[in-house]
């Protein structure tokens, strides 16, 4: 019970971080990537690494809080656009793309892709960016899909094209890319100067 409630905090608080560092630069549209009176989703959407990383590393103990990050994150940065009482379908649609990553990992499973024997209970080696990689082009594709026919679905006031599906996937896959790289860059630094000790290095 106890590590649950580290992992959940953990999750919790690093999804939101990237949320709202996503929502700051979308918002001001630093180098135009926000098409004006006709959304058609994020060209990087940093959120989609915090997803990824969070059920790659604690596995389902991370659901719980990256589902509750996911419903109260819009709300929290913008209440009056993103208010819980005005449902749209975005809070359940958002349950697809959580399950993406989960059917991404375990088709990688199944597919012996991985070196060893990896099964989604055990944690996954830090160095395997191969397996990350793999997760994040997968979880991509079906996010997009997952994500966009549940909002469909559940509302029929929205509309969804090609072009919208494609951008969803496009802007999974490049936030994702985003946001390890810029973590890889943080903790190799901080291995590098000393400030966070290596295990290979005790």
């Amino acid at each position: 019970m106890k590590h649950f409630f580290k992992v959940s905090i953990t999750v919790y608080f690093f999804y939101m971080f990237t949320y709202g560092t996503w929502y700051f630069f979308h918002v001001i549209d630093l180098v135009n990537l926000r098409i004006d009176n006709g959304w058609t989703g994020s060209l990087v959407f940093l959120p989609h690494g915090a997803r990824v990383l969070m059920v790659c590393f604690f596995r389902y103990y991370s659901l719980p809080a990256l589902y509750l990050a996911e419903i109260t994150g819009p709300s929290l940065l913008n209440y009056e656009k993103y208010n819980i009482n005005y449902v749209d379908g975005s809070n359940i649609a958002s349950i697809g793309c959580i399950i993406a990553i989960i059917l991404s990992v375990e088709l990688i499973k199944w597919s012996k892709v991985t070196e060893g024997k990896f099964s989604f209970f055990k944690p996954v080696n830090f160095k395997n960016y191969k397996f990350l990689f793999l997760v994040i082009v997968l979880s991509s594709l079906l996010s997009g899909v997952l994500c966009n026919s549940i909002l469909t679905i559940i509302n029929d006031q929205i509309s969804i094209d090609v072009l919208t599906v494609l951008r969803f996937m496009i802007g999974d896959f490049l936030g994702a890319i985003t946001v390890i790289a810029i973590m890889w860059i943080v903790f190799t630094t901080a291995i590098d100067t000393r400030m966070i000790i290596s295990p290979e290095n005790k």
